[in-house]
């Protein structure tokens, strides 16, 4: 028989923890769907043309417009991805690579209709799939 008592409060107290960390865990990928879902709607509003941001055709505006048309783009697959990521790693699976790719061929689809758009989306999603790819481990 010890001499000293276990104390159980660190037991538990390691327990509730790790539960606080999948709730939080669960928030954020709960929030990142939702701002990838905002972002969307957004791409589809601009990049559809219902709305237009600017109608003056300086080219200093042009190439404003076609900067938040690629941002918002860019958000929405960035935000989308680590809502996925998050999700797959809260459930003991990897992010696989037909996922990603899916999101990268729903992303383009948003900037179909105007060329400059398109050709900078496809190096942004590119440059974010590199920076993905190289930091995880």
């Amino acid at each position: 028989m010890s001499k000293f008592k276990k104390n159980r409060s660190k037991l538990s107290n390691n327990v509730v923890k790790s539960r606080l960390d999948e709730n939080f865990a669960y928030k954020t990928v709960l929030l990142t769907a939702i701002l990838s879902g905002i972002f969307l709607f957004i791409s589809l509003l601009f990049n559809a043309q219902i709305i237009t941001i600017f109608m003056v055709e300086n080219t200093i505006w042009f190439y404003i417009d076609i900067f938040i048309k690629v941002l918002i783009i860019l958000l929405f697959f960035l935000f989308s991805i680590i809502s996925i990521g998050n999700y797959k790693e809260l459930s003991g699976k990897p992010l696989d690579f037909k996922l990603v790719f899916l999101l990268f061929i729903l992303s383009l689809i948003q900037a179909f209709r105007n060329p400059w758009v398109f050709g900078f989306t496809i190096l942004g999603l590119l440059v974010i799939i590199a920076y993905f790819y190289f930091i995880q481990e």
